[in-house]
Protein backbone atom coordinates (compact mmCIF):
# COMPACT_ATOMS: atom_id res chain seq x y z
CA UNK A 1 0.00 0.00 0.00
CA UNK A 2 1.41 3.38 -0.94
CA UNK A 3 2.39 5.72 1.83
CA UNK A 4 -0.01 8.67 1.86
CA UNK A 5 -0.55 11.63 4.09
CA UNK A 6 -3.13 11.00 6.80
CA UNK A 7 -4.67 14.17 8.21
CA UNK A 8 -6.55 14.12 11.48
CA UNK A 9 -7.82 17.35 12.94
CA UNK A 10 -7.16 17.54 16.63
CA UNK A 11 -8.64 20.28 18.73
CA UNK A 12 -6.95 21.58 21.81
CA UNK A 13 -9.35 22.83 24.41
CA UNK A 14 -8.88 25.77 26.70
CA UNK A 15 -7.99 24.75 30.20
CA UNK A 16 -10.18 27.31 31.89
CA UNK A 17 -13.74 28.50 31.70
CA UNK A 18 -14.19 31.91 30.08
CA UNK A 19 -17.11 34.24 29.71
CA UNK A 20 -18.09 36.02 26.50
CA UNK A 21 -15.50 38.77 27.04
CA UNK A 22 -12.64 36.33 27.52
CA UNK A 23 -12.41 36.91 31.28
CA UNK A 24 -12.23 33.96 33.64
CA UNK A 25 -15.15 33.49 35.99
CA UNK A 26 -14.18 33.12 39.64
CA UNK A 27 -16.50 32.97 42.61
CA UNK A 28 -15.40 35.87 44.83
CA UNK A 29 -16.14 35.28 48.48
CA UNK A 30 -16.29 37.91 51.18
CA UNK A 31 -12.87 38.76 52.56
CA UNK A 32 -10.66 37.92 49.61
CA UNK A 33 -7.82 35.61 50.68
CA UNK A 34 -4.18 35.81 49.70
CA UNK A 35 -4.71 32.79 47.44
CA UNK A 36 -7.48 34.58 45.61
CA UNK A 37 -5.41 37.76 45.20
CA UNK A 38 -2.49 35.75 43.79
CA UNK A 39 -4.90 34.06 41.40
CA UNK A 40 -6.19 37.41 40.16
CA UNK A 41 -2.62 38.63 39.65
CA UNK A 42 -1.79 35.48 37.67
CA UNK A 43 -4.64 36.21 35.28
CA UNK A 44 -3.42 39.75 34.68
CA UNK A 45 0.25 39.12 33.84
CA UNK A 46 1.32 38.18 30.30
CA UNK A 47 4.47 36.15 30.91
CA UNK A 48 3.67 32.45 31.25
CA UNK A 49 6.47 31.73 33.72
CA UNK A 50 5.32 34.60 35.91
CA UNK A 51 1.78 33.25 35.73
CA UNK A 52 3.02 29.85 36.88
CA UNK A 53 4.89 31.36 39.84
CA UNK A 54 1.78 33.27 40.97
CA UNK A 55 -0.41 30.20 40.59
CA UNK A 56 2.03 28.17 42.69
CA UNK A 57 2.01 30.92 45.33
CA UNK A 58 -1.80 30.91 45.31
CA UNK A 59 -1.88 27.14 45.84
CA UNK A 60 0.61 27.44 48.69
CA UNK A 61 -1.58 30.10 50.34
CA UNK A 62 -4.72 27.95 50.35
CA UNK A 63 -5.67 27.07 53.94
CA UNK A 64 -8.19 24.33 53.16
CA UNK A 65 -7.91 21.89 50.25
CA UNK A 66 -11.73 21.91 50.12
CA UNK A 67 -11.64 25.57 49.08
CA UNK A 68 -13.60 26.03 45.82
CA UNK A 69 -10.65 28.01 44.47
CA UNK A 70 -8.38 24.94 44.41
CA UNK A 71 -9.91 23.27 41.31
CA UNK A 72 -9.57 26.50 39.34
CA UNK A 73 -5.94 26.95 40.39
CA UNK A 74 -5.10 23.37 39.43
CA UNK A 75 -6.92 23.73 36.13
CA UNK A 76 -4.90 26.83 35.25
CA UNK A 77 -1.66 25.08 36.26
CA UNK A 78 -2.46 22.13 34.00
CA UNK A 79 -3.23 24.40 31.05
CA UNK A 80 -0.03 26.41 31.27
CA UNK A 81 2.15 23.36 31.88
CA UNK A 82 0.76 21.95 28.64
CA UNK A 83 1.41 25.24 26.84
CA UNK A 84 5.04 25.07 28.06
CA UNK A 85 5.23 21.42 26.91
CA UNK A 86 5.80 20.36 30.51
CA UNK A 87 3.53 17.36 30.07
CA UNK A 88 4.75 15.40 33.10
CA UNK A 89 3.85 18.33 35.33
CA UNK A 90 0.47 18.66 33.61
CA UNK A 91 -0.10 14.97 34.30
CA UNK A 92 0.86 15.41 37.96
CA UNK A 93 -1.53 18.30 38.55
CA UNK A 94 -4.28 16.49 36.66
CA UNK A 95 -3.90 13.64 39.13
CA UNK A 96 -4.09 16.16 41.97
CA UNK A 97 -7.27 17.65 40.51
CA UNK A 98 -8.87 14.20 40.26
CA UNK A 99 -7.96 13.31 43.87
CA UNK A 100 -9.15 16.66 45.22
CA UNK A 101 -12.46 16.39 43.34
CA UNK A 102 -12.84 12.85 44.63
CA UNK A 103 -12.56 14.07 48.22
CA UNK A 104 -15.24 16.66 47.49
CA UNK A 105 -17.37 14.09 45.63
CA UNK A 106 -17.55 16.52 42.72
CA UNK A 107 -18.34 14.34 39.70
CA UNK A 108 -18.07 17.14 37.14
CA UNK A 109 -14.61 18.16 38.36
CA UNK A 110 -13.44 14.54 38.41
CA UNK A 111 -14.51 14.31 34.77
CA UNK A 112 -12.65 17.55 34.03
CA UNK A 113 -9.51 16.18 35.70
CA UNK A 114 -9.69 12.97 33.68
CA UNK A 115 -10.03 15.01 30.51
CA UNK A 116 -7.01 17.17 31.45
CA UNK A 117 -4.99 14.05 32.19
CA UNK A 118 -5.98 12.52 28.85
CA UNK A 119 -4.62 15.63 27.09
CA UNK A 120 -1.29 15.26 28.89
CA UNK A 121 -1.24 11.58 27.92
CA UNK A 122 -1.90 12.60 24.32
CA UNK A 123 1.19 14.82 24.22
CA UNK A 124 3.17 11.96 25.80
CA UNK A 125 1.98 9.61 23.00
CA UNK A 126 0.27 7.28 25.48
CA UNK A 127 -2.84 6.78 23.41
CA UNK A 128 -4.16 3.75 25.25
CA UNK A 129 -4.19 5.87 28.42
CA UNK A 130 -5.80 8.72 26.47
CA UNK A 131 -8.60 6.35 25.49
CA UNK A 132 -9.00 5.05 29.05
CA UNK A 133 -9.21 8.52 30.65
CA UNK A 134 -11.46 9.91 27.91
CA UNK A 135 -13.77 6.90 28.23
CA UNK A 136 -14.14 7.40 32.00
CA UNK A 137 -14.53 11.17 31.60
CA UNK A 138 -17.31 10.61 29.06
CA UNK A 139 -19.11 8.30 31.49
CA UNK A 140 -18.97 10.91 34.25
CA UNK A 141 -20.04 13.77 31.97
CA UNK A 142 -23.06 11.70 30.97
CA UNK A 143 -23.79 11.12 34.65
CA UNK A 144 -24.00 14.89 35.21
CA UNK A 145 -26.11 15.37 32.04
CA UNK A 146 -23.36 17.18 30.12
CA UNK A 147 -23.92 15.54 26.73
CA UNK A 148 -21.81 18.01 24.79
CA UNK A 149 -18.70 17.33 26.89
CA UNK A 150 -19.42 13.61 26.66
CA UNK A 151 -19.50 13.90 22.88
CA UNK A 152 -16.14 15.67 22.84
CA UNK A 153 -14.64 12.91 24.98
CA UNK A 154 -15.99 10.33 22.51
CA UNK A 155 -14.18 12.28 19.82
CA UNK A 156 -10.92 12.05 21.78
CA UNK A 157 -11.45 8.30 22.11
CA UNK A 158 -11.86 8.11 18.34
CA UNK A 159 -8.64 10.11 17.84
CA UNK A 160 -6.72 7.76 20.14
CA UNK A 161 -8.09 4.69 18.39
CA UNK A 162 -7.17 6.08 14.98
CA UNK A 163 -3.61 6.75 16.15
CA UNK A 164 -3.38 3.15 17.41
CA UNK A 165 -4.62 1.81 14.08
CA UNK A 166 -8.05 0.73 15.31
CA UNK A 167 -10.01 2.42 12.55
CA UNK A 168 -13.17 0.37 13.03
CA UNK A 169 -13.25 1.31 16.70
CA UNK A 170 -12.43 4.91 15.81
CA UNK A 171 -15.40 5.08 13.46
CA UNK A 172 -17.69 3.67 16.15
CA UNK A 173 -16.50 6.20 18.74
CA UNK A 174 -16.80 9.10 16.28
CA UNK A 175 -20.32 7.97 15.35
CA UNK A 176 -21.16 7.86 19.04
CA UNK A 177 -19.86 11.41 19.40
CA UNK A 178 -22.41 12.56 16.81
CA UNK A 179 -25.21 11.38 19.11
CA UNK A 180 -24.01 13.54 21.99
CA UNK A 181 -22.71 16.70 20.31
CA UNK A 182 -24.94 19.76 20.10
CA UNK A 183 -25.54 20.72 16.47
CA UNK A 184 -25.90 24.38 17.45
CA UNK A 185 -22.70 24.93 19.42
CA UNK A 186 -20.41 22.03 18.46
CA UNK A 187 -19.95 22.61 14.73
CA UNK A 188 -16.16 22.35 14.96
CA UNK A 189 -16.34 19.02 16.78
CA UNK A 190 -19.01 17.68 14.44
CA UNK A 191 -16.71 18.43 11.53
CA UNK A 192 -13.87 16.62 13.29
CA UNK A 193 -16.12 13.61 13.98
CA UNK A 194 -17.11 13.28 10.33
CA UNK A 195 -13.47 13.71 9.34
CA UNK A 196 -12.46 10.80 11.59
CA UNK A 197 -15.23 8.63 10.18
CA UNK A 198 -13.96 9.45 6.70
CA UNK A 199 -10.38 8.60 7.68
CA UNK A 200 -11.44 5.19 8.99
CA UNK A 201 -13.31 4.48 5.75
CA UNK A 202 -10.32 5.53 3.65
CA UNK A 203 -7.90 3.43 5.66
CA UNK A 204 -10.13 0.41 5.06
CA UNK A 205 -10.40 1.10 1.33
CA UNK A 206 -13.91 2.58 1.24
CA UNK A 207 -12.87 5.75 -0.54
CA UNK A 208 -16.28 6.70 -1.91
CA UNK A 209 -17.77 6.50 1.59
CA UNK A 210 -14.79 8.49 2.84
CA UNK A 211 -15.46 11.28 0.36
CA UNK A 212 -19.10 11.45 1.47
CA UNK A 213 -18.04 11.85 5.11
CA UNK A 214 -15.32 14.39 4.23
CA UNK A 215 -18.04 16.47 2.56
CA UNK A 216 -20.17 16.14 5.70
CA UNK A 217 -17.20 17.43 7.69
CA UNK A 218 -16.83 20.33 5.27
CA UNK A 219 -20.50 21.29 5.75
CA UNK A 220 -19.87 21.84 9.48
CA UNK A 221 -16.60 23.73 9.06
CA UNK A 222 -16.60 27.25 10.50
CA UNK A 223 -12.88 27.94 10.03
CA UNK A 224 -10.99 28.43 6.78
CA UNK A 225 -8.11 26.27 8.00
CA UNK A 226 -10.41 23.33 8.71
CA UNK A 227 -12.11 23.69 5.33
CA UNK A 228 -8.73 23.54 3.59
CA UNK A 229 -7.83 20.36 5.46
CA UNK A 230 -11.11 18.67 4.55
CA UNK A 231 -10.75 19.68 0.89
CA UNK A 232 -7.21 18.30 0.84
CA UNK A 233 -8.48 15.03 2.32
CA UNK A 234 -11.19 14.84 -0.36
CA UNK A 235 -8.53 15.32 -3.03
CA UNK A 236 -6.35 12.55 -1.58
CA UNK A 237 -9.34 10.17 -1.49
CA UNK A 238 -10.10 11.04 -5.12
CA UNK A 239 -6.46 10.29 -5.84
CA UNK A 240 -6.95 6.84 -4.30
CA UNK A 241 -9.89 6.32 -6.67
CA UNK A 242 -7.62 7.39 -9.56
CA UNK A 243 -9.92 10.32 -10.22
CA UNK A 244 -6.89 12.49 -10.82
CA UNK A 245 -8.65 15.19 -12.81
CA UNK A 246 -11.03 16.18 -10.02
CA UNK A 247 -8.32 15.77 -7.36
CA UNK A 248 -5.99 18.08 -9.30
CA UNK A 249 -8.74 20.69 -9.70
CA UNK A 250 -9.24 20.81 -5.92
CA UNK A 251 -5.52 20.85 -5.13
CA UNK A 252 -4.82 23.62 -7.65
CA UNK A 253 -7.41 25.81 -5.94
CA UNK A 254 -5.79 25.06 -2.59
CA UNK A 255 -2.21 25.58 -3.76
CA UNK A 256 -3.02 28.89 -5.48
CA UNK A 257 -4.78 30.36 -2.45
CA UNK A 258 -2.86 33.51 -1.59
CA UNK A 259 -4.47 33.69 1.84
CA UNK A 260 -2.73 30.53 3.06
CA UNK A 261 -0.24 31.83 5.62
CA UNK A 262 0.43 28.47 7.25
CA UNK A 263 3.63 27.21 5.63
CA UNK A 264 3.11 23.47 6.36
CA UNK A 265 -0.36 23.68 4.80
CA UNK A 266 0.95 25.47 1.71
CA UNK A 267 3.68 22.85 1.37
CA UNK A 268 1.17 20.03 1.81
CA UNK A 269 -1.10 21.29 -0.95
CA UNK A 270 1.82 21.88 -3.33
CA UNK A 271 3.31 18.44 -2.63
CA UNK A 272 -0.01 16.61 -3.03
CA UNK A 273 -0.72 18.50 -6.26
CA UNK A 274 2.66 17.59 -7.75
CA UNK A 275 2.37 13.95 -6.67
CA UNK A 276 -1.16 13.66 -8.11
CA UNK A 277 -0.03 15.15 -11.44
CA UNK A 278 2.76 12.56 -11.55
CA UNK A 279 0.32 9.74 -10.79
CA UNK A 280 -1.84 10.94 -13.66
CA UNK A 281 1.13 11.18 -16.03
CA UNK A 282 4.38 9.44 -15.06
CA UNK A 283 6.27 11.58 -17.56
CA UNK A 284 5.11 14.84 -15.98
CA UNK A 285 7.94 17.06 -14.76
CA UNK A 286 6.95 17.85 -11.16
CA UNK A 287 10.47 17.76 -9.73
CA UNK A 288 10.62 21.48 -8.98
CA UNK A 289 7.30 21.51 -7.11
CA UNK A 290 8.21 18.42 -5.08
CA UNK A 291 11.54 19.94 -4.06
CA UNK A 292 9.95 23.32 -3.29
CA UNK A 293 7.44 21.61 -1.01
CA UNK A 294 10.28 19.77 0.73
CA UNK A 295 12.23 22.98 1.28
CA UNK A 296 9.18 24.70 2.75
CA UNK A 297 8.78 21.80 5.16
CA UNK A 298 12.46 21.86 6.08
CA UNK A 299 12.26 25.59 6.83
CA UNK A 300 9.09 25.13 8.90
CA UNK A 301 10.49 22.13 10.81
CA UNK A 302 7.52 20.03 9.67
CA UNK A 303 8.93 16.55 10.36
CA UNK A 304 5.83 14.63 9.37
CA UNK A 305 5.55 16.62 6.15
CA UNK A 306 9.22 15.97 5.37
CA UNK A 307 8.60 12.21 5.57
CA UNK A 308 5.78 12.57 3.05
CA UNK A 309 7.91 14.72 0.72
CA UNK A 310 10.74 12.18 0.80
CA UNK A 311 8.23 9.42 0.06
CA UNK A 312 6.93 11.23 -3.02
CA UNK A 313 10.46 12.11 -4.23
CA UNK A 314 11.56 8.46 -3.88
CA UNK A 315 8.65 7.35 -6.04
CA UNK A 316 9.36 10.09 -8.57
CA UNK A 317 13.07 9.25 -8.97
CA UNK A 318 12.76 5.45 -8.81
CA UNK A 319 13.59 4.10 -12.26
CA UNK A 320 14.89 7.52 -13.34
CA UNK A 321 17.70 8.14 -10.90
CA UNK A 322 17.93 5.25 -8.43
CA UNK A 323 20.94 6.74 -6.67
CA UNK A 324 19.02 9.93 -5.89
CA UNK A 325 15.95 7.88 -4.98
CA UNK A 326 18.04 5.87 -2.51
CA UNK A 327 19.48 9.07 -1.04
CA UNK A 328 15.98 10.41 -0.37
CA UNK A 329 14.94 7.02 1.02
CA UNK A 330 17.79 7.05 3.55
CA UNK A 331 16.81 10.57 4.59
CA UNK A 332 13.23 9.41 4.96
CA UNK A 333 14.36 6.48 7.10
CA UNK A 334 16.52 8.67 9.35
CA UNK A 335 13.89 11.32 10.03
CA UNK A 336 11.21 8.65 10.52
CA UNK A 337 13.39 6.99 13.17
CA UNK A 338 14.15 10.31 14.87
CA UNK A 339 10.50 11.36 14.74
CA UNK A 340 9.19 7.95 15.85
CA UNK A 341 7.07 7.54 12.72
CA UNK A 342 6.76 3.77 12.29
CA UNK A 343 4.73 3.93 9.09
CA UNK A 344 7.26 6.25 7.44
CA UNK A 345 10.07 4.02 8.61
CA UNK A 346 8.34 0.92 7.24
CA UNK A 347 7.77 2.60 3.87
CA UNK A 348 11.43 3.66 3.63
CA UNK A 349 12.62 0.11 4.41
CA UNK A 350 10.32 -1.24 1.72
CA UNK A 351 11.90 1.11 -0.83
CA UNK A 352 15.41 0.15 0.30
CA UNK A 353 14.66 -3.51 -0.36
CA UNK A 354 14.42 -2.54 -4.03
CA UNK A 355 17.03 0.25 -4.17
CA UNK A 356 19.85 -1.01 -1.91
CA UNK A 357 22.66 -3.27 -3.16
CA UNK A 358 21.98 -7.00 -2.84
CA UNK A 359 24.55 -7.31 -0.03
CA UNK A 360 22.59 -4.86 2.14
CA UNK A 361 19.08 -6.10 1.46
CA UNK A 362 19.17 -8.89 4.03
CA UNK A 363 19.72 -6.43 6.87
CA UNK A 364 16.94 -4.17 5.59
CA UNK A 365 14.66 -7.19 5.13
CA UNK A 366 15.26 -8.30 8.72
CA UNK A 367 14.52 -4.82 10.04
CA UNK A 368 11.44 -4.58 7.81
CA UNK A 369 10.09 -7.91 9.11
CA UNK A 370 10.74 -6.93 12.72
CA UNK A 371 9.00 -3.58 12.27
CA UNK A 372 6.08 -5.15 10.41
CA UNK A 373 5.63 -7.66 13.22
CA UNK A 374 5.70 -4.84 15.77
CA UNK A 375 3.10 -2.84 13.87
CA UNK A 376 0.96 -5.93 13.47
CA UNK A 377 1.11 -6.63 17.20
CA UNK A 378 0.15 -3.04 18.01
CA UNK A 379 -2.81 -3.17 15.65
CA UNK A 380 -3.91 -6.53 17.07
CA UNK A 381 -3.77 -5.16 20.60
CA UNK A 382 -5.79 -2.09 19.62
CA UNK A 383 -8.46 -3.93 17.66
CA UNK A 384 -8.39 -7.39 19.28
CA UNK A 385 -9.49 -8.86 15.95
CA UNK A 386 -6.93 -7.65 13.47
CA UNK A 387 -3.80 -9.65 12.73
CA UNK A 388 -1.94 -9.19 9.52
CA UNK A 389 1.75 -8.86 8.91
CA UNK A 390 2.77 -6.89 5.82
CA UNK A 391 5.94 -8.79 5.05
CA UNK A 392 6.06 -12.49 4.12
CA UNK A 393 2.33 -12.57 3.39
CA UNK A 394 2.29 -16.21 2.34
CA UNK A 395 3.82 -17.35 5.62
CA UNK A 396 1.23 -15.46 7.66
CA UNK A 397 -1.84 -16.03 5.46
CA UNK A 398 -2.88 -19.26 7.19
CA UNK A 399 -2.65 -17.68 10.63
CA UNK A 400 -4.75 -14.73 9.48
CA UNK A 401 -7.33 -17.03 7.86
CA UNK A 402 -7.60 -19.07 11.08
CA UNK A 403 -8.14 -15.94 13.15
CA UNK A 404 -10.77 -14.64 10.74
CA UNK A 405 -12.50 -18.05 10.81
CA UNK A 406 -12.54 -18.06 14.61
CA UNK A 407 -13.98 -14.58 14.68
CA UNK A 408 -16.61 -15.60 12.13
CA UNK A 409 -17.53 -18.69 14.14
CA UNK A 410 -17.73 -16.70 17.36
CA UNK A 411 -19.91 -14.11 15.66
CA UNK A 412 -22.10 -16.88 14.21
CA UNK A 413 -22.42 -18.56 17.61
CA UNK A 414 -23.31 -15.26 19.21
CA UNK A 415 -25.96 -14.63 16.58
CA UNK A 416 -27.33 -18.16 17.01
CA UNK A 417 -27.51 -17.72 20.78
CA UNK A 418 -29.31 -14.41 20.35
CA UNK A 419 -31.68 -15.98 17.82
CA UNK A 420 -32.42 -18.94 20.11
CA UNK A 421 -32.97 -16.62 23.05
CA UNK A 422 -35.29 -14.43 20.99
CA UNK A 423 -37.27 -17.44 19.76
CA UNK A 424 -37.51 -18.84 23.30
CA UNK A 425 -38.76 -15.52 24.65
CA UNK A 426 -41.23 -15.22 21.77
CA UNK A 427 -42.57 -18.74 22.34
CA UNK A 428 -42.86 -18.09 26.07
CA UNK A 429 -44.74 -14.85 25.43
CA UNK A 430 -47.08 -16.59 22.98
CA UNK A 431 -47.72 -19.39 25.48
CA UNK A 432 -48.47 -16.88 28.22
CA UNK A 433 -50.77 -14.90 25.93
CA UNK A 434 -52.48 -18.09 24.75
CA UNK A 435 -52.93 -19.35 28.29
CA UNK A 436 -54.25 -15.98 29.41
CA UNK A 437 -56.74 -15.94 26.54
CA UNK A 438 -57.82 -19.52 27.32
CA UNK A 439 -58.37 -18.68 30.99
CA UNK A 440 -60.32 -15.58 30.03
CA UNK A 441 -62.41 -17.54 27.51
CA UNK A 442 -63.19 -20.29 30.03
CA UNK A 443 -64.13 -17.76 32.69
CA UNK A 444 -66.41 -15.90 30.31
CA UNK A 445 -68.01 -19.13 29.21
CA UNK A 446 -68.52 -20.12 32.84
CA UNK A 447 -70.12 -16.75 33.57
CA UNK A 448 -72.47 -17.16 30.62
CA UNK A 449 -73.33 -20.66 31.77
CA UNK A 450 -74.05 -19.42 35.30
CA UNK A 451 -76.27 -16.62 33.96
CA UNK A 452 -78.24 -19.10 31.88
CA UNK A 453 -78.56 -21.49 34.82
CA UNK A 454 -79.74 -18.70 37.10
CA UNK A 455 -82.26 -17.67 34.46
CA UNK A 456 -83.51 -21.25 34.12
CA UNK A 457 -83.76 -21.60 37.90
CA UNK A 458 -85.65 -18.34 38.21
CA UNK A 459 -88.02 -19.35 35.40
CA UNK A 460 -88.63 -22.75 37.03
CA UNK A 461 -89.32 -21.15 40.42
CA UNK A 462 -91.60 -18.60 38.77
CA UNK A 463 -93.58 -21.41 37.12
CA UNK A 464 -93.87 -23.34 40.39
CA UNK A 465 -94.99 -20.22 42.25
CA UNK A 466 -97.51 -19.34 39.56
CA UNK A 467 -98.89 -22.82 38.83
CA UNK A 468 -98.89 -24.24 42.34
CA UNK A 469 -98.48 -21.77 45.17
CA UNK A 470 -100.56 -18.93 43.68
CA UNK A 471 -103.31 -21.29 42.60
CA UNK A 472 -103.43 -22.91 46.04
CA UNK A 473 -103.75 -19.51 47.71
CA UNK A 474 -106.49 -18.53 45.27
CA UNK A 475 -108.40 -21.73 45.99
CA UNK A 476 -108.11 -21.13 49.75
CA UNK A 477 -109.39 -17.59 49.30
CA UNK A 478 -112.34 -18.86 47.28
CA UNK A 479 -113.25 -21.48 49.90
CA UNK A 480 -112.90 -19.10 52.86
CA UNK A 481 -114.58 -16.09 51.29
CA UNK A 482 -118.13 -17.02 52.49
CA UNK A 483 -117.11 -17.66 56.11
CA UNK A 484 -113.84 -15.84 56.84
CA UNK A 485 -113.71 -12.26 58.09
CA UNK A 486 -112.94 -9.62 55.48
CA UNK A 487 -109.52 -8.69 57.03
CA UNK A 488 -108.39 -12.29 56.68
CA UNK A 489 -109.55 -12.41 53.09
CA UNK A 490 -107.69 -9.11 52.41
CA UNK A 491 -104.47 -10.52 53.87
CA UNK A 492 -104.77 -13.66 51.78
CA UNK A 493 -105.34 -11.50 48.71
CA UNK A 494 -102.16 -9.50 49.45
CA UNK A 495 -100.23 -12.76 49.79
CA UNK A 496 -101.71 -13.94 46.51
CA UNK A 497 -100.72 -10.71 44.78
CA UNK A 498 -97.16 -10.93 46.18
CA UNK A 499 -96.77 -14.47 44.87
CA UNK A 500 -97.95 -13.28 41.47
CA UNK A 501 -95.39 -10.43 41.57
CA UNK A 502 -92.61 -12.84 42.51
CA UNK A 503 -93.65 -15.17 39.73
CA UNK A 504 -93.77 -12.29 37.25
CA UNK A 505 -90.35 -10.98 38.34
CA UNK A 506 -88.67 -14.34 37.88
CA UNK A 507 -90.48 -15.63 34.87
CA UNK A 508 -88.61 -16.56 31.69
CA UNK A 509 -87.30 -13.55 29.76
CA UNK A 510 -88.09 -13.24 26.08
CA UNK A 511 -84.71 -12.50 24.47
CA UNK A 512 -85.96 -12.78 20.92
CA UNK A 513 -87.33 -10.18 18.53
CA UNK A 514 -89.82 -8.84 21.11
CA UNK A 515 -87.12 -8.23 23.72
CA UNK A 516 -87.32 -4.41 23.56
CA UNK A 517 -91.10 -4.37 23.93
CA UNK A 518 -90.82 -6.90 26.73
CA UNK A 519 -88.19 -4.76 28.45
CA UNK A 520 -90.24 -1.57 28.14
CA UNK A 521 -93.26 -3.38 29.52
CA UNK A 522 -91.43 -4.49 32.66
CA UNK A 523 -90.14 -0.95 33.13
CA UNK A 524 -93.63 0.47 32.77
CA UNK A 525 -95.21 -2.12 35.07
CA UNK A 526 -92.75 -1.27 37.83
CA UNK A 527 -93.37 2.47 37.62
CA UNK A 528 -95.68 3.90 40.27
CA UNK A 529 -98.88 5.63 39.21
CA UNK A 530 -97.67 9.07 40.29
CA UNK A 531 -94.33 8.76 38.40
CA UNK A 532 -93.64 9.40 34.74
CA UNK A 533 -91.29 7.06 32.82
CA UNK A 534 -89.26 8.34 29.85
CA UNK A 535 -87.23 5.80 27.80
CA UNK A 536 -84.92 7.03 25.02
CA UNK A 537 -82.29 5.61 22.72
CA UNK A 538 -83.60 2.05 22.77
CA UNK A 539 -83.94 2.03 18.99
CA UNK A 540 -80.28 3.05 18.49
CA UNK A 541 -79.12 -0.25 19.96
CA UNK A 542 -78.72 -3.25 17.67
CA UNK A 543 -80.31 -5.71 20.10
CA UNK A 544 -79.93 -8.62 17.69
CA UNK A 545 -76.13 -8.44 18.06
CA UNK A 546 -76.26 -8.62 21.88
CA UNK A 547 -75.68 -12.02 23.42
CA UNK A 548 -78.55 -13.65 25.30
CA UNK A 549 -76.64 -13.43 28.57
CA UNK A 550 -76.15 -9.68 28.13
CA UNK A 551 -79.88 -9.19 27.49
CA UNK A 552 -80.70 -11.15 30.65
CA UNK A 553 -78.27 -9.07 32.72
CA UNK A 554 -79.68 -5.78 31.36
CA UNK A 555 -83.20 -6.93 32.03
CA UNK A 556 -82.48 -8.01 35.62
CA UNK A 557 -80.48 -4.88 36.46
CA UNK A 558 -83.18 -2.52 35.20
CA UNK A 559 -85.87 -4.62 36.83
CA UNK A 560 -84.13 -4.47 40.21
CA UNK A 561 -83.58 -0.73 39.76
CA UNK A 562 -87.25 -0.05 39.05
CA UNK A 563 -88.45 -2.25 41.91
CA UNK A 564 -86.16 -0.54 44.43
CA UNK A 565 -87.14 2.89 43.12
CA UNK A 566 -90.82 2.05 43.40
CA UNK A 567 -90.36 0.89 46.99
CA UNK A 568 -87.98 3.52 48.30
CA UNK A 569 -88.12 6.60 46.04
CA UNK A 570 -90.63 9.38 45.59
CA UNK A 571 -89.26 10.26 42.14
CA UNK A 572 -91.84 11.90 39.89
CA UNK A 573 -89.80 11.52 36.69
CA UNK A 574 -87.80 8.45 35.71
CA UNK A 575 -85.57 8.75 32.61
CA UNK A 576 -83.68 5.80 31.17
CA UNK A 577 -81.39 6.45 28.19
CA UNK A 578 -79.63 3.81 26.09
CA UNK A 579 -76.31 4.98 24.56
CA UNK A 580 -73.98 2.97 22.32
CA UNK A 581 -70.24 3.71 22.78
Amino acid sequence: MSYKLLLIVFFLFSACNKDGNGDYNVQIEAGASEAFLRFEQAKEVEDTREKMALLSAALAAVDDVRDTLVPQLLDFKIYYHNSLKEYDSAYFYSDSLIRMAGMQQDTATIALGLYRRSRAQFFLDKHEEVFRDAFEARRLFLAVKDSSSAGRRSLEMANAQARMGDFTGSRESATEALRYLDYKIDSVYLGSAYNLIAISYRQQGFNEDAITEYRNALSFSTKRADSLIYLNNIAVALQDLENYKEAIAILEDLAQGSEIENVPSRARFLDNLAHTKWLQNRTANVERDLIEALNLRLDAGDKHGQITSYEHLVKYYSGKNDALARDYTEKQLKIAKDYGNSNGRQSALKHLLALAPATERAAYAEEYVRLSDSLGDAALKAQNTFAKIRFDEERKEEEIANLETQNTLQELQTRQMRTHLFISLLVAMLLILGLSFLIYFLRQRQKKHEIREVHKTESRISKVIHDELANDIFNIMSSLEPVAPIPVIDKLEKIYLRTRDISRENREIDTGEDYVDYLKAILSNNTSDDSKLVVSGENSVNWDKLQVEMKIVIYRVLQELMINMKKHSDAKLVAISFVVK
